[in-house]
């Protein structure tokens, strides 16, 4: 039975609540983690690693140039509702997310689908877009049709994003589709039964699954923000098995009989924001400045254990082929950094910026109040890095709030100084990272365009060969590099840790997997 006895179930310490279960809806590994359990996706993960395997969709192909891709459909296969998955489903879920027209997107109500035109360019119609259409064929097949090749595509919607939904229970719920209140169906291993909010949701084991059913009956979510309190309540049995933990917690691990450590290379970046909008970050020697402040390295030994790699640019090392060939672009240089400032007309440092209206406000640095794998422990990470800019003489205040709000704020581009970020890839491609990122309406917190960039980084996801790829991403690394809106700081491996009593949790470079394989024995 899980910890604790309770009724047999799973029990999973979360790092923080779920904004929704939507997982269209939806960009925070909490979340996804949990809407996964619930909604598949067309093309999954072997477990543990990158490599793509059949899910709802039995196999796939593209045309000769990577424009049309067409999907074969499982047979057989019913959503929660007892309503049935098939192409008419699919394209359902796909309008949703990426045309603003679509009635059932429920968009004046709310609902912002953000991930769809990270990954795609934009929503459908829009000048960078490269969706065009998806189309059910007949009863299982589904044909999306592309405005330039995109010879990955069935890797971007591997992505825990694009788990989908039964359309009945979208139409149903409408904007509640994913919240407490309105639940979320899907044809996964587990069915949504219950959220209290701020406690705990609670799945069962969907016993008409149409592949193998879950080990344990059900799962219960805590929701436990903390690291500190996860640990604890792993260590006092009261959780199975958690995530990001700090990293810390590696030697409690260790040294205990009950517990283990699930090791993960690290597939994610922690990266700092500067608001370009803003003087004196609209002045490039000014943010190449703040990188020169900053000493990564002890960054990584101070607050990560040594584990994990010092960033100098966005992509992890499981992606270096596509890196940008100077090694060490920022390597720690405070006087250097103190010469740029001069030369940019800040001598003496400065406390305040000036925002876009011509008012002059404090200097702000928001870290996040959660824990993430690339941030585990924010707070004393953000007081380094206000020690290391008061060196230069550049004076910060720190700040936080709630989540849900950093988030919405984060998106909407209010915050008007520094802000600590992070992400964890979705999929093997170094556009993941870098569109993601710095693509067309990406600008959030950063504030950063450039047109000619977003048509290398669009190229490179065209090329027909990695060789051709590499070239590309190679040069928009080196342009974000110089113009320097997000400051990379470290690649750092998550904390993940279970009851010895656990088998079968293979968690997957991406921060999602299924828990159906899951079982405690006692």
């Amino acid at each position: 039975e899980g910890a604790a006895g309770v009724e047999g179930f799973l029990i999973y310490g979360g790092s923080g609540e779920p904004d929704s279960l939507d997982s269209m809806n939806t960009t925070t590994g909490t979340a996804l983690i949990v809407a996964q359990q619930i909604q598949e996706t067309l093309v999954g993960f072997e477990p543990g690693t990158l490599d793509l395997v059949p899910e709802l969709a039995e196999s796939w192909e593209a045309n000769a140039d990577s424009t049309e891709w067409t999907f074969i459909l499982k047979e057989g296969v019913k959503f929660h509702d007892g309503t049935d998955f098939n192409a008419e489903a699919v394209a359902f879920n796909f309008n949703r997310l990426a045309d603003p027209e679509f009635e059932f997107g429920f968009r004046a109500e709310g609902n912002t689908f953000p991930i769809f035109p990270d990954i795609f360019g934009g929503f459908v119609g829009e000048e960078n877009s490269v969706w065009q259409s998806v189309e059910a064929v007949d009863e299982t097949t589904v044909k999306f049709t592309l405005t330039r090749p995109v010879p990955l595509f069935p890797n971007l919607v591997a992505a825990s994003y694009f788990g989908l939904s039964s359309p009945e229970a979208v139409r149903t719920a409408g904007v509640t589709y994913g919240t407490p209140e309105g639940g979320a169906v899907g044809t996964g291993p587990f069915v949504f039964e219950s959220w209290t909010p701020a406690q705990s949701l609670t799945l069962t084991r969907n016993e008409d699954y149409w592949g193998e059913k879950a080990k344990m009956p059900g799962v219960i979510v805590r929701f436990i923000a903390d690291a500190s309190a996860r640990l604890a309540e792993l260590q006092s049995g009261a959780i199975d098995f958690t995530v990001n933990l700090a990293p810390d917690a590696r030697t409690t691990i260790e040294g205990s009989s009950d517990l283990q450590l699930v090791e993960l290379e690290p597939f994610n970046i922690a990266y700092l924001s500067l608001n370009i909008n803003n003087k004196p970050f609209d002045d490039v020697r000014v943010r190449q400045a703040m990188a020169y402040a900053i000493d990564k390295q002890a960054i990584l030994d101070g607050f990560y254990g040594g584990i994990g790699t010092v960033a100098d640019d966005f992509l992890p090392d499981g992606l270096s082929w596509a890196r940008p060939t100077d090694p060490e672009p920022y390597a720690y240089d405070p006087e250097k950094a103190k010469a740029l400032l001069a030369e940019a007309g800040y001598a003496d440092g400065f406390s305040t910026m000036t925002i876009s209206d011509g008012t002059e406000v404090p200097l702000e640095l928001w870290y996040m109040p959660v824990s993430r794998p690339y941030y585990p422990t924010a707070q004393p990470v953000a007081e380094a890095y206000a020690t290391y800019f008061a060196d230069i003489g550049v004076q910060v205040e720190l700040k936080t709030e709630d989540w849900g709000v950093y988030l919405d704020n984060w998106d909407a581009g209010n915050k008007n100084g520094m802000v600590m970020l992070g992400w964890t890839g979705d999929y093997g491609d170094p556009n993941n990272f870098l569109f993601t990122h710095f693509g067309p309406g990406n600008e959030d917190e950063a504030g950063y365009t450039n047109p000619e960039l977003y048509e290398v980084l669009q190229q490179a996801g065209s090329a027909t060969s990695q060789d051709e790829a590499a070239a590309l991403f190679q040069q928009a690394g080196a342009t974000i590099n110089q113009d320097m809106p997000r400051i990379p700081i470290v690649h750092a491996p998550p904390v993940f840790a279970q009851r010895a009593a656990v088998t079968g949790w293979l968690p997957n470079p991406t921060g999602g997997e299924s828990f159906a394989p899951i079982e405690v024995a006692e």
